[in-house]
């Protein structure tokens, strides 16, 4: 009899400690997951402006991957992950909601600060003549078309808030600070490098954080 009790109670902990590693291992799992993804968005997001690299990844892999597939993934893969708890019984983590609208607004902060790291690196001041205005006399965003007195397009266009004010028409010459390299959008005379640090830490935390959160809640279904 005491000989079973020993055995019993050396199996309760064998099984313990084995339930102590699985619990490390998925903790391991989502946190390596979450800190590659946030890596990804902050990294596609800077770099496309920051960088000067192929127009087709600076313009468009980089931002979709940054702003999009990577914050839709960090949702997906907790929620589709092949477990062993039938569909019926698999409830949503509210908590992997936060990842998914804090990756992409960190999308768009990054990129914010990969453009004033691009224009504060190889930026360019410059009077520029508006030859045209998109949007005006309506609720769109208006978008001015500049060109420099020897005729060379600024792109992209200056938008509004950025310079392309209601007061500012075609033919007027505004003084702008633009990238050579058209990946990062120009700024008016009143531009200053911008402080991004603390909101991409806030935002990152809160990817993170969350993150962990809902598919911890979500890999313990399998249990």
């Amino acid at each position: 009899m005491a000989g079973e009790e020993g055995e019993f109670a050396v199996g309760a902990e064998a099984a313990s400690e084995r339930q102590a590693r699985e619990g490390r291992s998925v903790f391991l799992r989502w946190l390596l997951f979450y800190l590659v993804c946030l890596a990804g968005i902050i990294g596609l997001t800077w770099l496309a402006p920051a960088v000067p690299l192929a127009p087709w990844i600076s313009g468009g892999a980089a931002p979709v991957l940054g702003w999009f597939l990577i914050p839709f993934a960090s949702f997906a893969v907790p929620v589709f992950w092949i477990r062993r708890a039938p569909y019926s019984r698999r409830k949503l983590a509210w908590q992997l909601l936060l990842p998914l609208v804090t990756g992409s607004v960190l999308g768009f902060v990054a990129q914010g600060a990969g453009e004033d790291s691009a224009l504060k690196e190889r930026g360019r001041w410059a009077d520029a003549k508006v030859v045209a205005v998109e949007n005006d006399h309506s609720n769109k965003t208006r978008q001015c078309t500049l060109r420099k007195p020897n005729g060379q397009e600024v792109a992209p266009e200056l938008k509004e808030g950025d310079g392309c004010e209601d007061g500012v028409g075609r033919g007027e010459v505004v003084r702008v600070r633009y990238d050579p390299e058209g990946l990062a959008s120009p700024e008016g005379k009143s531009w200053k490098p911008g402080s991004y640090g603390v909101a991409i830490a806030v935002l990152g935390t809160v990817f993170v954080g969350f993150g962990m959160w809902g598919s911890m809640r979500m890999s313990r279904q399998d249990q």
